[in-house]
Formats: structure tokens, sequence, C-alpha cells
């Protein structure tokens, strides 16, 4: 095979990697996703509290968020092809032991354990090595691949809704845990190590007429990055964790509360093509910042909803811009840093973000129990989404001003 038939080859396999990231991740955040419309059947059957039930996706997301940093490293050094068959089958099996508990411990151990090895050795460095595929259409095509979080998030739990109607939640999980091992083991078998490349290809603000390497430190961009991260999930985690219940007390029946979440969740996945193509023309930051306003602007409205006709609108525009929030924070760490720290850089923003998802959610589930009401809850959502985009317009502006400052000591420098 000569050079450039290699080369060809290697492109076309790339978007192989870019379907089976978007399926494996879909797997991942489904399997989040169960505890959502879980919440009520667990509380009636086992007696336990929707704060306790909730904090579960809690533990899962903070057991991600650590092992991912472990994993992202490990990805950037010796490649995800092992670690996406362990996360695959790790999921698989845990979902099949969730379907034979009876206390909270297990509960609590076993998504701390399909956070960990399972979600946590497939997203960061999956993810991390379809941006090390592309150079370009990058957001295009980690948009596909990360949509699969939306549509796993969407469906899933869709499905065991539809399960848990006829048979129970105990045999929702059993089903889910047998298609996740005929589904999820083979695709992570087809996983390959990127190309090697060492370039950075523009920075965030989309402006290529300066130079092509980021106008801060990748130390300043974590920071900025990290922080900002944090405030968006907590206002998309509350939605996502509590609309299902908010719908179902509403007086809706299960199968027609879970729908809402799919739509959240189909939207997401529609969402994160446009704002991923979005990044490529218009810059990743600008992408990050316009889906961070349409979140916040959404998100406290879905209290005020008084039936299904006006929960379906709110949960599309929801969807549509909350699925190019995380997308965007990606691709603009991932715009800030080198190819050879882009894992580990994707895994720290996984961490701050799976920490506000967790706050977020079971901070939702708590103010609930505490008010008997959902309204301070998305309340705390709003107030999340406003400190996000101050954060990032204050970034927008560092970086103009960075920016602007090294062209003009180059200008200088050539005169």
């Amino acid at each position: 095979m000569t050079a450039t038939s290699k080369t060809v080859a290697e492109k076309r396999y790339g978007w192989v990697i870019v379907l089976v990231t978007f399926v494996l991740c879909a797997l991942c955040n489904g399997g989040f996703g169960l505890v959502a419309v879980l919440i009520k059947p667990l509380a009636q059957d086992l007696g336990w509290q929707r704060s306790e039930i909730a904090a579960a996706y809690t533990i899962a997301t903070i057991s991600t968020a650590a092992a991912g940093i472990a994993f992202g490293r490990i990805s950037d050094l010796y490649g995800v092809r092992v670690l996406s068959a362990l996360g695959a089958l790790t999921m698989a099996a845990c979902l099949l032991l969730l379907s034979r508990i009876t206390a909270l411990w297990q509960l609590y151990l076993l998504y701390a354990v399909f956070g960990a090895l399972g979600h946590g050795a497939i997203s960061v460095p999956l993810v991390a090595a379809v941006s090390n595929w592309f150079k370009v259409n990058r957001g295009l095509a980690m948009g596909i691949a990360t949509s699969g979080n939306a549509v796993g998030l969407g469906m899933v739990p869709l499905i065991a809704s539809t399960i848990m109607a006829d048979t129970g939640w105990r045999d929702a999980w059993l089903y889910l845990g047998l298609a996740y091992l005929v589904v999820g083991v083979p695709l992570a078998l087809l996983v390959r190590n990127p190309p090697k490349t060492e370039t950075v290809e523009h920075w965030a603000s989309g402006d290529r007429s300066l130079e092509e390497t980021p106008p801060v430190s990748p130390r300043e961009a974590f920071a900025w990055i990290c922080t900002a991260v944090i405030f968006c999930c907590i206002c998309m985690a509350v939605p996502m964790m509590h609309v299902p219940a908010l719908a179902s007390d509403l007086g809706l029946d299960m199968a027609r509360s879970a729908s809402v979440l799919t739509v959240i969740m189909l939207s997401g996945g529609v969402g994160r093509l446009v704002f991923g193509r979005l990044a490529d023309r218009a810059g990743p930051l600008n992408a990050y910042m316009l889906a961070s306003v349409g979140q916040t602007a959404f998100v406290f409205w879905f209290v005020q909803a008084p039936s299904l006709a006006t929960l379906y609108p709110l949960a599309a525009g929801f969807g549509f811009c909350f699925g190019g929030v995380m997308m965007g924070a990606l691709l603009t760490i991932r715009s800030l840093v080198p190819t050879r720290m882009a894992a580990a850089a994707m895994a720290r923003v996984y961490l701050f973000g799976w920490i506000g998802m967790g706050l977020g959610g079971y901070s939702g589930g708590l103010l609930f129990d505490w008010t008997g009401t959902y309204v301070t809850s998305f309340a705390l959502a709003a107030a999340a989404g406003t400190v996000n985009i101050a954060i990032l317009v204050a970034l927008f502006v560092r970086l103009q001003r960075a920016g602007r400052s090294r062209l003009d000591i180059g200008q200088v420098q050539q005169a």
C-alpha cells in the first residue's frame, strides 16, 4: 500500500471510529439515564428517598470523572483499543447485577463501577481519539460521535420504561445488560488507535489570521474551561435527572414521562451536530457561548409548564441547546492544547463536568425533598447557567486580548 492510499484508508476508517464512538457513548450515557426513570419505581418498591436514588447518578458521575483522568493519560500513551473492550464488558456486567439489588449500597457500588471502569474507560479516550483522527471537519466528527450521549440518554430510559411497564424494573436492567453485551463488546473490538500527529490547528476564537498556536497556556485554558463547565453541567443536570419525575407529578404515566426526556436527548443529538458544525466555521468558544445562552434561557420554564403539550416544545428547545454545550466545551479545550495532551485535557473537562452533573442531579432531588416542589431546583439550574455564561464571556475577552497582543508583538519584531 502506498503512503497516499494508506492516508486515504485512515481517513475513511476515522468515520468508522466516529460511528463506533456514537454507539458506545449512547450505551454509556443511556446507563446513567436509567436512574431518572427508576427514581419513582425504586422509591415505591424499596422505600428509598428520591435524593438517595439520585445519589447513584452522582456517584457514577464522580467515579467516571476520577477514572477518566487516569484513562485519559493511559490512552494518550498507549491507545484506546483495550480500554474500549474493558468498558463494554464492565457496563454489561453491572446492568446484569443491578437487576438483583436489594440494598441501597449495592446500587451505589454497581453504579460506581459502571462509571469508573465502564463509562470512564470509553467516553474520554474514544472522544479524544475521534478528535485526533480529524484535522478537517473535527467539529462535525465530534458532533456525530458525542451525539450518541444524547441519543443514549433519550432512548435507553425510554426502552427501559417500556419494559418496566410490562415486566418490572428488574427485568428492564436484565434485558438491557444482555443487549449491552451483544452490541457493545463486538463494536469495541473495531476500535483502532488514531494516526499520530503533533499539531494544533487553530485556537478557540476561530480567528485563523493569528498564529496557529493558542494565545494562552494549557494550564490557564484548563482553569477557565473547567470552572465554566461545573456551572453549565449543574444547569443541564437538573432537568436531565428530574424531568421524568416532574412530568409524572403532573399526572402523566411512566412511558409519557420518559418520553419528555427522550425529546430532550434526541434534540440534543441534533444540537451536537449543528453546534459541532458551527464550531468548525465560527470557532468552538463562540459555539459554546451560544449554546449556553440557549440552555439557560429554557431551563426554568420547565416548572411553569402545565401539561405534556407544553413540556414537549420546551424539551426540544432545551435539548437542542444543551447538546451544544458540552460539545463546545470539549472542542474549546481541544483547540487550546497540543495533540499529545488531547485525552488528558478532555479528561479534566469531563472531571469537572461530571462533578457539576452530580451536584446538579443531587441538589435537584434534595431541594425537592426539602420543599416538595421543583421550583427551587430549576431556579438553581438557571442561576448556574448564568454563572457559566459570565465565565465564558470573560474567557472570550481574555483570548481576544491575548491574541491581539501576540500579533502586535509579532508585527513589531518583523518591522
